[in-house]
Protein backbone atom coordinates (compact mmCIF):
# COMPACT_ATOMS: atom_id res chain seq x y z
CA UNK A 1 0.00 0.00 0.00
CA UNK A 2 1.46 3.59 -0.74
CA UNK A 3 1.21 6.16 1.42
CA UNK A 4 3.26 9.64 1.95
CA UNK A 5 6.44 9.59 3.97
CA UNK A 6 5.11 11.95 6.28
CA UNK A 7 1.33 13.04 5.42
CA UNK A 8 0.35 9.73 7.33
CA UNK A 9 2.64 11.30 10.21
CA UNK A 10 0.80 14.98 9.94
CA UNK A 11 0.25 16.59 6.52
CA UNK A 12 -1.11 20.04 8.16
CA UNK A 13 0.66 21.13 11.21
CA UNK A 14 0.74 24.94 12.62
CA UNK A 15 4.13 25.07 14.22
CA UNK A 16 6.21 28.26 15.48
CA UNK A 17 8.32 30.47 13.11
CA UNK A 18 10.85 30.68 16.03
CA UNK A 19 11.17 29.84 19.57
CA UNK A 20 10.13 33.17 20.80
CA UNK A 21 6.29 31.74 19.58
CA UNK A 22 4.34 29.61 22.00
CA UNK A 23 1.90 28.27 19.71
CA UNK A 24 -0.35 25.97 22.70
CA UNK A 25 -0.72 29.36 24.58
CA UNK A 26 -1.51 31.46 22.09
CA UNK A 27 -3.73 30.02 19.56
CA UNK A 28 -5.93 27.12 19.52
CA UNK A 29 -7.08 25.22 16.63
CA UNK A 30 -11.08 24.15 16.74
CA UNK A 31 -11.52 22.73 12.90
CA UNK A 32 -9.59 21.77 9.92
CA UNK A 33 -11.66 20.94 6.69
CA UNK A 34 -9.60 20.58 2.95
CA UNK A 35 -11.04 19.83 -0.17
CA UNK A 36 -9.46 17.92 -2.83
CA UNK A 37 -10.25 17.72 -6.34
CA UNK A 38 -8.50 15.46 -8.20
CA UNK A 39 -8.44 15.57 -12.34
CA UNK A 40 -7.65 12.72 -14.91
CA UNK A 41 -4.13 13.97 -15.67
CA UNK A 42 -3.38 12.64 -12.17
CA UNK A 43 -3.16 15.78 -10.38
CA UNK A 44 -5.48 17.51 -7.68
CA UNK A 45 -6.64 20.87 -6.41
CA UNK A 46 -6.77 20.82 -2.80
CA UNK A 47 -8.15 23.89 -0.75
CA UNK A 48 -7.81 23.82 3.10
CA UNK A 49 -9.31 26.09 5.65
CA UNK A 50 -8.23 26.16 9.87
CA UNK A 51 -10.57 27.95 12.53
CA UNK A 52 -8.14 29.06 15.00
CA UNK A 53 -9.35 30.68 18.10
CA UNK A 54 -6.43 33.59 19.31
CA UNK A 55 -6.06 33.02 22.71
CA UNK A 56 -3.46 36.10 23.47
CA UNK A 57 -3.38 39.68 22.46
CA UNK A 58 0.39 39.69 22.12
CA UNK A 59 1.03 36.86 19.74
CA UNK A 60 3.30 35.64 17.02
CA UNK A 61 1.36 37.02 14.34
CA UNK A 62 0.86 33.73 11.74
CA UNK A 63 1.08 30.06 11.58
CA UNK A 64 2.80 27.38 9.41
CA UNK A 65 1.20 24.90 7.11
CA UNK A 66 3.33 21.68 6.20
CA UNK A 67 2.90 20.33 3.03
CA UNK A 68 4.82 17.05 3.02
CA UNK A 69 5.55 15.97 -0.54
CA UNK A 70 7.22 12.51 -0.22
CA UNK A 71 5.60 9.54 0.14
CA UNK A 72 6.74 6.13 0.20
CA UNK A 73 5.82 2.29 -2.28
CA UNK A 74 5.16 -0.61 -1.56
CA UNK A 75 8.93 -1.43 -2.45
CA UNK A 76 10.03 1.18 0.46
CA UNK A 77 10.59 3.79 -2.41
CA UNK A 78 10.91 7.23 -1.78
CA UNK A 79 9.08 9.30 -4.30
CA UNK A 80 8.81 13.32 -4.12
CA UNK A 81 5.58 14.89 -4.93
CA UNK A 82 4.74 17.87 -7.02
CA UNK A 83 3.68 20.83 -5.68
CA UNK A 84 2.53 24.58 -6.67
CA UNK A 85 0.92 27.28 -4.43
CA UNK A 86 -2.32 28.58 -5.12
CA UNK A 87 -3.16 30.92 -2.55
CA UNK A 88 -2.61 32.00 0.95
CA UNK A 89 -5.10 34.12 2.99
CA UNK A 90 -6.45 34.83 6.01
CA UNK A 91 -10.54 35.86 6.70
CA UNK A 92 -10.71 35.73 3.03
CA UNK A 93 -8.18 38.02 2.35
CA UNK A 94 -4.56 37.32 0.67
CA UNK A 95 -1.85 37.49 3.23
CA UNK A 96 1.61 37.88 3.43
CA UNK A 97 3.32 34.21 3.39
CA UNK A 98 6.79 32.73 2.79
CA UNK A 99 8.31 29.25 2.12
CA UNK A 100 10.80 27.19 3.51
CA UNK A 101 11.98 23.67 2.65
CA UNK A 102 12.48 21.06 4.97
CA UNK A 103 12.91 17.13 4.10
CA UNK A 104 8.75 16.20 3.64
CA UNK A 105 8.28 18.94 1.69
CA UNK A 106 7.52 22.52 2.13
CA UNK A 107 6.34 24.33 5.02
CA UNK A 108 4.09 27.27 4.57
CA UNK A 109 4.01 30.47 6.69
CA UNK A 110 1.34 32.43 6.76
CA UNK A 111 1.01 35.60 9.10
CA UNK A 112 2.89 38.72 9.10
CA UNK A 113 6.63 37.35 10.01
CA UNK A 114 7.44 39.45 12.94
CA UNK A 115 8.24 38.44 16.98
CA UNK A 116 6.70 39.31 20.21
CA UNK A 117 5.68 42.70 21.11
CA UNK A 118 6.07 43.74 17.43
CA UNK A 119 2.68 45.80 15.75
CA UNK A 120 1.50 42.48 13.62
CA UNK A 121 -0.22 40.62 16.19
CA UNK A 122 -3.35 38.73 15.41
CA UNK A 123 -6.52 40.20 16.81
CA UNK A 124 -7.92 37.66 19.44
CA UNK A 125 -11.32 35.58 18.70
CA UNK A 126 -11.89 33.64 15.89
CA UNK A 127 -9.79 33.65 12.53
CA UNK A 128 -9.64 31.64 9.20
CA UNK A 129 -6.48 30.64 7.58
CA UNK A 130 -6.79 29.27 3.84
CA UNK A 131 -4.08 27.86 1.93
CA UNK A 132 -4.77 26.76 -1.89
CA UNK A 133 -2.47 24.44 -4.22
CA UNK A 134 -1.80 22.05 -7.10
CA UNK A 135 -0.54 18.43 -6.47
CA UNK A 136 0.88 15.90 -8.83
CA UNK A 137 1.74 12.31 -9.21
CA UNK A 138 -1.17 10.79 -6.85
CA UNK A 139 -1.58 7.86 -9.48
CA UNK A 140 0.16 4.42 -9.53
CA UNK A 141 -0.32 1.49 -11.95
CA UNK A 142 -0.94 -1.94 -10.37
CA UNK A 143 -1.37 -4.66 -13.23
CA UNK A 144 -4.15 -3.47 -15.61
CA UNK A 145 -5.61 -1.26 -12.66
CA UNK A 146 -4.88 2.15 -12.04
CA UNK A 147 -5.11 2.97 -8.41
CA UNK A 148 -5.49 6.55 -6.77
CA UNK A 149 -3.77 6.71 -3.34
CA UNK A 150 -4.81 9.92 -1.29
CA UNK A 151 -3.13 9.64 2.71
CA UNK A 152 -5.40 10.80 5.21
CA UNK A 153 -3.62 13.86 5.84
CA UNK A 154 -5.74 15.66 8.17
CA UNK A 155 -4.69 13.54 11.35
CA UNK A 156 -2.98 15.71 13.11
CA UNK A 157 -3.20 20.19 13.74
CA UNK A 158 0.11 21.01 15.61
CA UNK A 159 -0.28 18.16 17.79
CA UNK A 160 -4.08 19.10 18.71
CA UNK A 161 -6.63 16.61 18.71
CA UNK A 162 -9.44 19.17 16.65
CA UNK A 163 -12.11 17.97 14.56
CA UNK A 164 -11.63 17.72 10.89
CA UNK A 165 -13.14 17.04 7.58
CA UNK A 166 -12.21 15.94 4.39
CA UNK A 167 -13.87 15.89 0.95
CA UNK A 168 -12.96 14.28 -2.07
CA UNK A 169 -14.00 14.94 -5.47
CA UNK A 170 -13.13 12.32 -7.55
CA UNK A 171 -13.33 11.35 -11.52
CA UNK A 172 -16.35 8.52 -12.17
CA UNK A 173 -15.56 4.86 -12.57
CA UNK A 174 -13.83 4.54 -9.15
CA UNK A 175 -14.39 2.16 -6.18
CA UNK A 176 -12.89 1.99 -2.52
CA UNK A 177 -10.48 -0.23 -1.66
CA UNK A 178 -10.99 -1.84 1.67
CA UNK A 179 -8.24 -0.76 3.64
CA UNK A 180 -5.59 -2.87 5.53
CA UNK A 181 -5.78 -1.44 8.71
CA UNK A 182 -8.65 -1.18 10.56
CA UNK A 183 -9.84 2.52 9.19
CA UNK A 184 -13.12 2.30 11.26
CA UNK A 185 -11.11 3.09 14.43
CA UNK A 186 -9.09 5.95 12.73
CA UNK A 187 -11.84 7.98 10.62
CA UNK A 188 -15.22 7.72 9.38
CA UNK A 189 -15.81 7.19 5.63
CA UNK A 190 -18.76 7.79 3.72
CA UNK A 191 -20.56 8.66 -0.14
CA UNK A 192 -21.52 11.32 -0.23
CA UNK A 193 -22.57 11.63 -3.90
CA UNK A 194 -21.77 9.93 -6.73
CA UNK A 195 -18.21 11.13 -7.43
CA UNK A 196 -17.58 12.44 -3.84
CA UNK A 197 -16.25 10.95 -0.93
CA UNK A 198 -16.77 12.64 2.62
CA UNK A 199 -14.06 11.53 5.33
CA UNK A 200 -14.53 12.50 8.92
CA UNK A 201 -11.82 12.86 11.92
CA UNK A 202 -13.14 12.99 14.44
CA UNK A 203 -11.13 14.79 17.74
CA UNK A 204 -9.07 12.67 19.81
CA UNK A 205 -5.76 11.50 19.88
CA UNK A 206 -2.80 14.31 18.59
CA UNK A 207 0.07 11.82 16.99
CA UNK A 208 -2.40 9.86 15.82
CA UNK A 209 -0.88 7.66 12.39
CA UNK A 210 -3.94 7.07 9.60
CA UNK A 211 -4.15 4.64 6.80
CA UNK A 212 -3.78 5.70 3.18
CA UNK A 213 -7.34 6.03 1.29
CA UNK A 214 -6.90 4.02 -2.52
CA UNK A 215 -9.55 4.12 -5.22
CA UNK A 216 -9.47 1.48 -7.69
CA UNK A 217 -10.04 2.44 -11.39
CA UNK A 218 -9.72 0.43 -14.79
CA UNK A 219 -6.87 1.35 -16.70
CA UNK A 220 -7.04 4.30 -19.33
CA UNK A 221 -8.59 6.54 -16.59
CA UNK A 222 -6.22 8.86 -16.17
CA UNK A 223 -3.83 10.38 -18.80
CA UNK A 224 -0.89 7.95 -19.81
CA UNK A 225 2.42 9.09 -18.12
CA UNK A 226 5.03 9.82 -20.87
CA UNK A 227 8.62 8.75 -21.25
CA UNK A 228 10.05 12.42 -20.07
CA UNK A 229 7.59 12.53 -17.24
CA UNK A 230 8.91 9.40 -15.89
CA UNK A 231 12.15 10.92 -16.22
CA UNK A 232 11.35 14.32 -14.58
CA UNK A 233 10.04 12.42 -11.86
CA UNK A 234 12.87 10.00 -11.30
CA UNK A 235 15.04 12.62 -10.89
CA UNK A 236 13.08 14.42 -8.78
CA UNK A 237 13.67 11.33 -5.90
CA UNK A 238 16.62 11.61 -6.42
CA UNK A 239 17.57 15.02 -6.81
CA UNK A 240 18.44 15.80 -2.41
CA UNK A 241 19.80 12.23 -2.21
CA UNK A 242 22.36 12.75 -5.14
CA UNK A 243 23.30 16.46 -3.85
CA UNK A 244 23.78 14.66 -0.57
CA UNK A 245 26.60 12.41 -2.33
CA UNK A 246 28.00 14.43 -4.46
CA UNK A 247 29.76 16.97 -2.08
CA UNK A 248 31.22 14.24 -0.43
CA UNK A 249 32.09 12.26 -3.25
CA UNK A 250 33.96 15.24 -4.57
CA UNK A 251 35.53 15.76 -1.35
CA UNK A 252 36.96 11.96 -1.12
CA UNK A 253 38.19 11.71 -4.91
CA UNK A 254 40.01 15.23 -4.36
CA UNK A 255 41.66 14.47 -1.02
CA UNK A 256 42.53 10.70 -2.48
CA UNK A 257 44.42 11.95 -6.00
CA UNK A 258 46.11 14.83 -3.58
CA UNK A 259 47.38 11.92 -0.96
CA UNK A 260 48.77 10.10 -4.18
CA UNK A 261 51.23 12.85 -4.45
CA UNK A 262 52.00 12.68 -0.70
CA UNK A 263 54.33 10.20 -1.21
CA UNK A 264 58.12 11.36 -0.35
CA UNK A 265 60.93 10.41 -3.33
CA UNK A 266 63.71 8.18 -2.46
CA UNK A 267 66.36 9.87 -0.78
CA UNK A 268 68.81 10.45 -2.86
CA UNK A 269 72.41 9.08 -2.86
CA UNK A 270 74.27 12.64 -4.15
CA UNK A 271 73.24 15.93 -4.07
CA UNK A 272 73.03 18.08 -7.12
CA UNK A 273 74.83 21.36 -6.19
CA UNK A 274 72.28 23.40 -7.90
CA UNK A 275 69.72 22.42 -5.51
CA UNK A 276 70.77 25.05 -3.00
CA UNK A 277 70.52 27.81 -5.76
CA UNK A 278 66.79 28.72 -5.50
CA UNK A 279 66.65 28.75 -1.84
CA UNK A 280 68.12 30.96 0.92
CA UNK A 281 69.63 29.83 4.30
CA UNK A 282 67.42 31.36 6.40
CA UNK A 283 64.86 29.46 4.65
CA UNK A 284 66.95 26.05 5.10
CA UNK A 285 67.07 27.05 8.75
CA UNK A 286 63.38 27.56 9.29
CA UNK A 287 62.45 24.29 7.31
CA UNK A 288 64.88 22.07 9.49
CA UNK A 289 63.35 23.90 12.47
CA UNK A 290 59.69 22.67 11.54
CA UNK A 291 58.88 26.84 11.93
CA UNK A 292 59.63 26.97 15.45
CA UNK A 293 60.65 30.37 16.88
CA UNK A 294 63.81 29.06 18.24
CA UNK A 295 65.13 28.65 14.14
CA UNK A 296 65.11 32.35 14.29
CA UNK A 297 68.90 32.80 15.63
CA UNK A 298 70.45 29.75 13.14
CA UNK A 299 68.27 31.82 10.30
CA UNK A 300 70.09 34.91 11.42
CA UNK A 301 72.93 33.83 12.10
CA UNK A 302 73.36 31.68 8.76
CA UNK A 303 72.22 34.87 6.50
CA UNK A 304 75.10 36.64 8.21
CA UNK A 305 77.49 34.11 7.42
CA UNK A 306 75.89 34.65 3.79
CA UNK A 307 76.64 38.15 3.71
CA UNK A 308 79.73 37.64 4.32
CA UNK A 309 80.97 34.81 1.85
CA UNK A 310 79.15 36.90 -1.02
CA UNK A 311 81.72 39.78 0.61
CA UNK A 312 79.25 42.19 1.30
CA UNK A 313 80.51 42.65 4.85
CA UNK A 314 83.36 41.16 7.14
CA UNK A 315 82.43 39.17 10.36
CA UNK A 316 85.03 38.42 13.35
CA UNK A 317 83.31 34.94 13.80
CA UNK A 318 80.91 33.13 12.76
CA UNK A 319 79.46 32.52 16.45
CA UNK A 320 76.65 35.06 18.58
CA UNK A 321 79.48 36.88 20.05
CA UNK A 322 80.18 37.93 16.07
CA UNK A 323 80.80 41.60 14.81
CA UNK A 324 80.30 43.06 11.32
CA UNK A 325 81.92 45.63 10.08
CA UNK A 326 83.18 46.47 6.49
CA UNK A 327 79.71 46.94 5.03
CA UNK A 328 80.76 47.13 1.20
CA UNK A 329 76.62 46.38 0.10
CA UNK A 330 76.17 50.17 0.98
CA UNK A 331 78.68 50.96 -1.13
CA UNK A 332 77.48 48.24 -4.02
CA UNK A 333 73.83 49.93 -4.28
CA UNK A 334 75.07 53.09 -5.61
CA UNK A 335 77.45 52.07 -7.97
CA UNK A 336 76.62 50.52 -11.28
CA UNK A 337 74.21 48.14 -12.64
CA UNK A 338 76.07 45.08 -12.24
CA UNK A 339 76.80 46.00 -8.74
CA UNK A 340 73.42 46.61 -7.99
CA UNK A 341 72.66 43.08 -9.70
CA UNK A 342 75.09 41.51 -7.09
CA UNK A 343 73.23 43.13 -4.45
CA UNK A 344 69.56 42.09 -5.77
CA UNK A 345 70.53 38.75 -6.72
CA UNK A 346 70.76 38.05 -2.86
CA UNK A 347 67.72 36.40 -1.28
CA UNK A 348 65.32 39.44 -0.02
CA UNK A 349 65.53 37.82 3.94
CA UNK A 350 69.30 38.42 3.67
CA UNK A 351 68.95 41.69 1.98
CA UNK A 352 66.52 42.53 5.01
CA UNK A 353 69.36 40.67 7.52
CA UNK A 354 72.25 43.36 6.51
CA UNK A 355 69.72 46.48 6.47
CA UNK A 356 68.85 45.83 10.28
CA UNK A 357 72.89 45.25 10.84
CA UNK A 358 73.40 48.37 9.02
CA UNK A 359 71.28 50.28 11.57
CA UNK A 360 72.54 49.10 14.57
CA UNK A 361 74.55 52.07 16.41
CA UNK A 362 78.72 51.30 15.30
CA UNK A 363 81.54 51.20 17.29
CA UNK A 364 84.77 51.46 16.25
CA UNK A 365 83.30 50.72 12.79
CA UNK A 366 82.10 47.64 14.54
CA UNK A 367 78.59 46.24 14.95
CA UNK A 368 77.11 43.43 17.24
CA UNK A 369 74.91 41.18 14.79
CA UNK A 370 72.89 39.72 17.38
CA UNK A 371 71.79 42.93 18.51
CA UNK A 372 70.40 43.58 15.09
CA UNK A 373 68.17 40.50 16.00
CA UNK A 374 66.20 41.35 19.11
CA UNK A 375 62.90 42.46 17.76
CA UNK A 376 63.57 41.09 14.41
CA UNK A 377 61.95 37.84 15.50
CA UNK A 378 58.44 38.15 13.80
CA UNK A 379 59.55 40.27 10.99
CA UNK A 380 62.22 38.00 9.83
CA UNK A 381 59.81 34.72 10.22
CA UNK A 382 57.31 36.61 7.61
CA UNK A 383 59.79 37.14 5.21
CA UNK A 384 60.64 33.80 5.23
CA UNK A 385 57.53 32.69 5.19
CA UNK A 386 56.71 34.97 2.22
CA UNK A 387 59.35 33.20 0.00
CA UNK A 388 58.18 29.98 1.04
CA UNK A 389 55.04 30.61 0.12
CA UNK A 390 56.08 32.00 -3.51
CA UNK A 391 57.15 28.32 -4.12
CA UNK A 392 53.76 27.13 -4.45
CA UNK A 393 53.01 28.75 -7.73
CA UNK A 394 50.43 31.10 -6.52
CA UNK A 395 47.13 30.05 -5.15
CA UNK A 396 45.67 26.79 -5.22
CA UNK A 397 42.89 27.71 -7.65
CA UNK A 398 41.86 23.91 -8.11
CA UNK A 399 41.15 23.59 -3.86
CA UNK A 400 39.77 26.47 -4.02
CA UNK A 401 37.24 25.80 -6.57
CA UNK A 402 36.70 22.05 -5.13
CA UNK A 403 36.16 24.22 -1.48
CA UNK A 404 33.56 26.23 -2.67
CA UNK A 405 31.60 23.72 -5.04
CA UNK A 406 31.30 21.30 -1.43
CA UNK A 407 30.04 24.74 -0.14
CA UNK A 408 27.44 25.59 -2.08
CA UNK A 409 26.26 21.49 -2.31
CA UNK A 410 26.00 21.70 1.61
CA UNK A 411 24.20 24.76 1.62
CA UNK A 412 21.77 23.28 -1.04
CA UNK A 413 21.17 19.81 1.10
CA UNK A 414 20.57 21.95 4.15
CA UNK A 415 18.08 24.47 3.02
CA UNK A 416 16.24 21.68 0.64
CA UNK A 417 16.25 19.52 4.15
CA UNK A 418 15.06 22.36 6.61
CA UNK A 419 18.23 22.03 8.17
CA UNK A 420 19.62 25.52 6.88
CA UNK A 421 19.56 27.70 10.55
CA UNK A 422 20.56 23.83 12.43
CA UNK A 423 23.91 23.84 10.10
CA UNK A 424 24.55 27.29 10.66
CA UNK A 425 24.72 26.82 14.31
CA UNK A 426 27.08 23.69 14.11
CA UNK A 427 29.26 25.64 12.41
CA UNK A 428 29.36 29.19 14.14
CA UNK A 429 29.96 26.69 16.99
CA UNK A 430 32.98 24.95 15.23
CA UNK A 431 34.43 28.32 13.78
CA UNK A 432 34.26 30.34 17.35
CA UNK A 433 35.99 27.05 18.50
CA UNK A 434 38.62 27.51 16.06
CA UNK A 435 39.41 31.34 17.08
CA UNK A 436 39.51 30.08 20.61
CA UNK A 437 41.97 27.64 19.85
CA UNK A 438 43.88 29.98 17.60
CA UNK A 439 43.96 32.67 20.04
CA UNK A 440 45.57 30.46 22.15
CA UNK A 441 47.81 28.89 20.28
CA UNK A 442 49.08 31.63 17.71
CA UNK A 443 48.65 34.70 20.18
CA UNK A 444 51.28 36.56 17.64
CA UNK A 445 48.63 36.64 14.63
CA UNK A 446 46.05 38.63 16.37
CA UNK A 447 46.77 42.31 16.97
CA UNK A 448 47.91 43.70 20.71
CA UNK A 449 45.18 46.05 22.13
CA UNK A 450 46.90 49.82 23.02
CA UNK A 451 44.73 51.47 24.77
CA UNK A 452 42.03 50.85 27.42
CA UNK A 453 39.00 51.38 25.42
CA UNK A 454 40.63 48.94 22.90
CA UNK A 455 41.50 46.21 25.47
CA UNK A 456 38.30 46.41 26.91
CA UNK A 457 36.21 45.51 23.53
CA UNK A 458 39.00 42.27 22.93
CA UNK A 459 37.98 41.10 26.70
CA UNK A 460 33.89 41.93 25.98
CA UNK A 461 34.05 39.85 22.64
CA UNK A 462 36.60 36.84 23.80
CA UNK A 463 34.72 36.48 27.40
CA UNK A 464 31.29 37.48 26.48
CA UNK A 465 29.82 37.87 22.80
CA UNK A 466 31.50 34.18 21.73
CA UNK A 467 30.48 32.33 24.82
CA UNK A 468 27.11 34.30 24.36
CA UNK A 469 26.99 32.90 20.31
CA UNK A 470 28.06 29.61 21.45
CA UNK A 471 25.31 29.50 24.13
CA UNK A 472 22.65 30.90 22.17
CA UNK A 473 23.45 28.12 18.93
CA UNK A 474 24.06 25.08 21.95
CA UNK A 475 20.17 26.11 22.88
CA UNK A 476 19.09 26.25 19.43
CA UNK A 477 20.51 22.95 18.74
CA UNK A 478 19.32 21.34 21.57
CA UNK A 479 15.59 22.38 21.42
CA UNK A 480 15.18 22.03 17.71
CA UNK A 481 14.12 18.62 16.66
CA UNK A 482 15.22 16.71 13.51
CA UNK A 483 12.71 14.58 12.56
CA UNK A 484 13.72 10.90 11.46
CA UNK A 485 13.39 11.84 7.78
CA UNK A 486 16.06 14.40 8.27
CA UNK A 487 18.92 12.96 10.06
CA UNK A 488 20.39 11.56 6.97
CA UNK A 489 20.98 14.53 5.61
CA UNK A 490 22.29 15.87 8.87
CA UNK A 491 25.52 13.52 8.75
CA UNK A 492 25.43 14.24 5.14
CA UNK A 493 25.35 18.14 6.32
CA UNK A 494 28.79 16.86 8.42
CA UNK A 495 30.46 15.20 6.29
CA UNK A 496 30.14 18.08 4.04
CA UNK A 497 31.96 20.26 6.77
CA UNK A 498 34.50 17.70 7.01
CA UNK A 499 35.25 17.91 3.99
CA UNK A 500 35.67 21.90 3.31
CA UNK A 501 37.84 21.68 6.66
CA UNK A 502 39.98 18.66 4.36
CA UNK A 503 40.45 20.70 1.50
CA UNK A 504 41.37 23.47 3.66
CA UNK A 505 43.70 21.41 5.39
CA UNK A 506 44.74 20.32 1.91
CA UNK A 507 45.31 23.97 1.03
CA UNK A 508 47.83 24.63 3.69
CA UNK A 509 49.95 21.84 3.32
CA UNK A 510 52.89 21.88 1.12
CA UNK A 511 52.94 21.53 -2.70
CA UNK A 512 54.77 18.88 -4.71
CA UNK A 513 57.51 22.04 -5.39
CA UNK A 514 57.67 22.97 -1.26
CA UNK A 515 58.43 18.91 -0.56
CA UNK A 516 60.84 18.66 -3.27
CA UNK A 517 62.90 21.72 -1.09
CA UNK A 518 62.46 20.35 1.69
CA UNK A 519 64.03 16.79 0.65
CA UNK A 520 66.62 18.30 -0.62
CA UNK A 521 67.42 20.01 2.69
CA UNK A 522 67.91 17.03 3.72
CA UNK A 523 69.90 15.87 1.38
CA UNK A 524 72.30 18.76 2.03
CA UNK A 525 72.68 17.87 5.60
CA UNK A 526 73.34 14.82 4.88
CA UNK A 527 75.89 15.78 1.97
CA UNK A 528 77.81 18.21 4.75
CA UNK A 529 77.66 15.54 7.23
CA UNK A 530 79.47 13.39 4.75
CA UNK A 531 76.72 10.60 4.75
CA UNK A 532 76.26 11.16 0.61
CA UNK A 533 78.48 12.44 -2.21
CA UNK A 534 78.08 15.35 -3.57
CA UNK A 535 80.09 18.38 -4.79
CA UNK A 536 84.19 17.98 -4.18
CA UNK A 537 85.10 20.14 -1.71
CA UNK A 538 87.34 23.02 -2.43
CA UNK A 539 87.05 26.65 -0.86
CA UNK A 540 84.61 27.57 -2.99
CA UNK A 541 82.46 24.71 -2.09
CA UNK A 542 83.02 25.24 1.21
CA UNK A 543 82.12 29.18 1.41
CA UNK A 544 78.51 28.38 -0.65
CA UNK A 545 77.54 25.90 1.71
CA UNK A 546 78.85 27.16 4.82
CA UNK A 547 75.89 29.25 5.79
CA UNK A 548 74.01 25.98 5.18
CA UNK A 549 75.89 24.32 7.76
CA UNK A 550 75.20 27.01 10.18
CA UNK A 551 71.03 27.07 9.39
CA UNK A 552 71.45 23.43 9.64
CA UNK A 553 73.67 23.44 12.97
CA UNK A 554 76.16 21.75 11.44
CA UNK A 555 78.77 24.21 10.87
CA UNK A 556 81.56 22.32 12.77
CA UNK A 557 81.25 19.34 10.96
CA UNK A 558 81.58 21.01 7.85
CA UNK A 559 84.74 22.90 8.96
CA UNK A 560 85.88 20.09 10.04
CA UNK A 561 85.57 18.25 6.76
CA UNK A 562 87.55 20.70 4.97
CA UNK A 563 90.02 21.01 7.25
CA UNK A 564 90.95 17.35 6.53
CA UNK A 565 90.76 18.04 2.88
CA UNK A 566 93.18 20.86 3.25
CA UNK A 567 95.42 18.66 5.19
CA UNK A 568 94.92 16.38 2.29
CA UNK A 569 95.96 19.16 -0.06
CA UNK A 570 98.51 19.94 1.68
CA UNK A 571 97.04 23.45 1.89
CA UNK A 572 98.51 26.57 3.92
CA UNK A 573 96.10 27.96 6.64
CA UNK A 574 92.95 28.90 5.14
CA UNK A 575 92.70 33.10 5.94
CA UNK A 576 89.36 33.95 3.91
CA UNK A 577 89.00 37.68 3.27
CA UNK A 578 85.67 37.92 4.29
CA UNK A 579 86.66 37.03 7.87
CA UNK A 580 87.68 40.41 10.29
CA UNK A 581 90.33 39.39 13.39
CA UNK A 582 88.45 39.82 16.78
Amino acid sequence: MLRFFSWLVSCVMLVLLTSCSDFDNEFTVRSANSTVEVYTDGTAFVAEQFDIAVKMATNYGGVYVDIPQRFTDAAAGVHWRDFKLAAARRDGQDEYYSREHNVPGYSIYIGAEHCKNCSANLPTGLTKIQIAYWLGRLVRQEGDREILFLPAYMGRVHGQGAKKTLTLKLPPGGTLRPSQRDRAAAYDIRQSAPNEILVSIAAGKRDRVLPDIEIEYPAGTFVTVTSGKRIQWWLSDHFLPFISILGVLIAGLFVLTRWQGWRLPVSSIAIDGKETESISPALAAYLFGNWKPGAAKAAFMASVCHLATKRMLRISSLGEDAEASDLSARQLRKKGKVARARWYGLPAVTRSVFGRIEGERPANDRRTVIYALHGFQRALQQIVADEYRKMRGGVDRTALMISAAILALGIAVAAFSGLLIYSAAICGILFILLIVVTIFRHPERFPVATGTSEQFKQAATLFVTLPAMVIAAVSYIGTTEVISEQRPYLVAILLHIAGIIAVLAIMRMPTSKQRQIRNNILDLKRYISGEINGPAMSVECYEHYLPFAIALEIEQRWTERFNLWRESEKMDAYTPDWRSSS
